[in-house]
């Protein structure tokens, strides 16, 4: 958990980073791994967070950018994402 926090606090410290995006991340931190894909539904995001859905689009997408998340594969509806292992100790 030690590297979650790191890296929770350097997202949180980038000024590149919106609001909605910061609230993707610290809800998608809890559920992703370092080292193996996670599958999201980004209705599910919406619904959790009560955003609208081009908002957490835009915002996973801000994330993937900054390669904070990395998108692996298609799950169904479901993209597969995990937190960027060379992130882990590192600033974001």
């Amino acid at each position: 958990m030690q590297h979650h926090d790191f890296l929770s606090r350097a997202v949180s410290t980038d000024r590149d980073i919106t609001l909605e995006a910061l609230r993707v991340f610290t809800y998608l931190s809890r559920r992703l791994h370092f080292d193996r894909p996670v599958p999201v539904l980004q209705s599910e995001l919406a619904d959790a967070l009560g955003m609208q859905r081009p908002n957490v689009n835009r915002a996973i997408k801000l994330l993937e950018t900054k390669q904070i998340l990395l998108r692996d594969s298609k799950l169904g509806r479901a993209i597969t994402f995990r937190l960027n292992p060379e992130l882990e100790g590192s600033r974001a």
